[in-house]
């Protein structure tokens, strides 16, 4: 087993599995930014009390107030002494907290704005923090995101669930506009019940990321951590130096796992790097095929993801390249078997690649669709000088007849000629010539027996029929009903058809070649009647149609009709084959 150094497993953790681990920040953030510690505040608090006696020296300000009033220092006491009213005392806490103006320390640090960042990538959502300053709040906002935050137990009353949160910030000892804050060890030993629910919550169903905390004096937080039952996400600790004494205790306990960082900005600043690099890293390779769907809606509707999506095209191509041209691809004697493995293979590696492009076909703006036509024509082999048997060079363009008519048929769905008349025109070398997409790709173009495919072989159509099964399915991604898909898939066929015709018939004028077309199953479905119905429709066209002006059949009713008398001629020729 591979054994992942702590701050790549945690990257990692962050990026696969996002809003499940919980940040816990100590002071360490907001002495960055200029702002004492509690303890400090309220030891300060104690020199200011005894300097109304006469006092400005002193060693150990807290043992000469425990000598004096012979108890621990308490923040709120101390404070209601020197500011007998909320105004005074709010007056005070400010001039701890806010910087003066034109001071630019006690602000934001570039730590705070890089855990905002992880917060509105989804990376983070719970925050828990020992510091009452508002500084997480702050960098949260000018990042867009209104937090929950919890600082008190009323506000753990009201609070929106954790789950339902975009983001909750747990200021564990309070705000430093509260005088409930907590600082003496008498204060940090323990929590309200309503506060170690929540805590117990927290580090039950929530990994977590320590930073900038030394864990030695905040009893009550440690023993919340240590108690906690669940073991379900991983414990990290970053920290300036080794980690020790109790940290270490707590690390042990919990199997956690610790670091070293040089500081907090740079460390945030680094992990919010490694997240996007990895995001970045995962677009083009998605790990599943519905993850690859969900990328495809998204790159292809906006050509502003112009780049990724050309990127997520040329890698899914490469790998239907890779394994024709590769020593996997069979050369020996053709069999049943090898011929339906080709198949097969060609299935599962164009998967994704054939089901973005349906996508693309329907909602793909017109560069995005250029792009797919260009991978199309990346995916044929026609161009390329090849030896073999001559069912292995065919099925070499397995691949591109496929992601050809699945392309087509999200244009054809969405009935937009002009890019229906430009994919089926684009044109690839061929026999040294070239040659249009549609009379290249079509399955029925070449010599391959398609009765070898399984449950088909009985199939008037089997080719046509092995696809259409397909089909249907995967039509269920541009939300098509069974009833739909069939009708769409055959329309698909028939757009080929006579693409394929009025190419063969322009040829004939200057050769001696004969006239065909592939056909497909609506040759002989419901006794042809879909076909029957696009000829009819065709035939009743006005030049002005869309159809026409987007140059389909030759661009206008006068080019279409000799198209239109041979196919009905071809398919009269034919007839007794499918009945």
């Amino acid at each position: 087993m591979i054994d992942l150094p702590p701050y790549d497993a945690l990257a990692l953790s962050l990026h696969h599995s996002p809003g499940v681990h919980a940040i816990l920040v100590g002071s360490g953030l907001s002495r960055a930014a200029g702002i004492p510690t509690g303890w400090e505040i309220t030891l300060d608090l104690i020199r200011r009390l005894a300097a109304l006696d006469g006092i400005t020296k002193h060693d150990e300000w807290a043992k000469w107030y425990r000598d004096k009033y012979t108890r621990e220092p308490n923040y709120s006491e101390i404070l209601d002494a020197l500011a007998s009213t909320p105004a005074e005392r709010r007056a005070i806490l400010h001039s701890y907290i806010n910087a003066p103006e034109g001071d630019d320390t006690r602000r934001p640090t570039k730590a705070h704005h890089a855990i905002a960042q992880l917060v509105v990538s989804g990376a983070v959502r719970v925050i828990v923090t020992t510091n009452f300053d508002r500084l997480i709040e702050n960098a949260l906002r000018e990042a867009g995101i209104e937090p929950t935050v919890i600082a008190s137990d009323d506000a753990i009353a009201g609070a929106t669930p954790l789950v339902h949160a975009e983001c909750t910030v747990i200021k564990v000892h309070g705000d430093y506009l509260d005088a409930r804050i907590k600082n003496t060890d008498a204060e940090l030993a323990g929590y309200s019940p309503a506060m170690n629910a929540l805590l117990d919550q927290v580090f039950d169903q929530f990994g977590l990321l320590a930073v900038g905390w030394s864990g030695e004096w905040d009893t009550a937080l440690r023993s919340a951590i240590l108690r906690a039952p669940s073991r379900r996400y991983p414990f990290y600790w970053a920290a300036r130096g080794d980690v020790r004494g109790l940290a270490q205790d707590m690390l042990n306990q919990r199997g956690g796992r610790s670091f070293p960082i040089a500081d907090a900005d740079s460390f945030f600043v680094k992990l919010n790097e490694t997240l996007e690099a990895l995001k970045a890293a995962s677009r083009p390779h998605p790990q599943s095929v519905e993850m690859a769907v969900a990328l495809a809606k998204r790159y292809c509707r906006d050509d502003q993801f112009a780049m990724e999506w050309a990127e997520f095209l040329h890698a899914e191509v490469e790998s239907v390249r890779k394994y024709v041209s590769g020593p996997d691809y069979p050369t020996a004697n053709p069999t049943s078997e090898t011929l339906n493995s080709i198949v097969a293979t060609f299935m599962v590696r164009t998967e994704v690649l054939r089901r973005a492009c349906l996508i693309c076909g329907r909602w793909g703006t017109t560069e995005a669709n250029r792009a797919v036509v260009r991978s199309i024509q990346s995916l044929s082999f026609a161009a390329e000088s090849q030896g073999g048997y001559t069912w292995y060079i065919n099925l070499r363009e397995f691949g591109a007849s496929i992601v050809f008519y699945w392309n087509l048929a999200g244009l054809i769905d969405r009935e937009d000629w002009k890019a229906i008349n430009g994919l089926q025109s684009a044109e690839i070398k061929a026999d040294g010539r070239n040659a249009k997409l549609v009379s290249v790709l079509p399955f029925l173009s070449n010599s391959m027996d398609w009765k070898i495919l399984p449950g088909v072989e009985q199939n008037r159509t089997p080719v046509s029929a092995y696809l259409a099964r397909q089909f249907v399915v995967e039509a269920r991604d541009i939300a098509l009903a069974e009833s739909r898909a069939e009708e769409l898939f055959d329309r698909t066929e028939i757009s080929i058809c006579l693409g394929f015709a009025h190419d063969r018939n322009e040829a004939m004028k200057t050769s001696g070649i004969h006239f065909w077309t592939p056909t497909g199953r609506f040759i002989w479905r419901r006794s042809g009647e879909a076909f029957e119905t696009e000829l009819k429709r065709i035939d009743g066209l006005t030049d002005t149609d869309p159809f026409f002006k987007a140059g389909m059949l030759g661009g206008s009713k006068a080019s279409a009709a000799p198209t239109l008398q041979a196919v009905r001629e071809f398919r009269q020729r034919i007839g007794n084959n499918y009945w």
